[in-house]
């Protein structure tokens, strides 16, 4: 059976050290009574409670504010006299040079965009 009742929660700065150490417990209680033939670990463990290794400090810095929420109107705001944002744009933007080599055939011979022409004739 669970707990129904609301208590207030501590800032725990290593959540999944306390966790751990928290299932270590559990564990070493579950072997500690197979051992001695107590089938009834689940009462004991239900009230137990489990202290923390580590001491949480007393007043923990406070969580940063969430940004405020951005409306359609934002992405279109001028900045500087530059638009912030042209549409999407990805967080790693990947930037690449297309050669000399592969420009200067393309304006050799150029494809039209005629149904009879093959797409893929002038890149050859």
């Amino acid at each position: 059976m669970r707990r129904t009742g609301t208590a207030d929660l501590q800032y725990d700065p290593e959540i999944e050290k306390t966790a751990r150490a928290n299932r270590k417990a559990v564990r070493e209680a579950q072997r500690a009574a197979t051992r001695e033939g107590n089938n009834n670990i689940t009462e004991e463990l239900e009230a137990a409670d489990f202290e923390m290794d580590d001491p949480v400090e007393a007043n923990p810095p406070p969580p940063p504010p969430p940004p405020q929420r951005r409306t359609l109107g934002d992405y279109g705001r001028r900045d500087n006299d530059v638009l912030a944002n042209q549409g999407f744009q990805p967080a790693n933007p990947v930037s690449f040079d297309i050669k000399n080599t592969v420009l200067s055939a393309l304006k050799e011979n150029p494809y039209s965009g005629a149904e009879a022409q093959c797409s893929n004739l002038h890149l050859s």
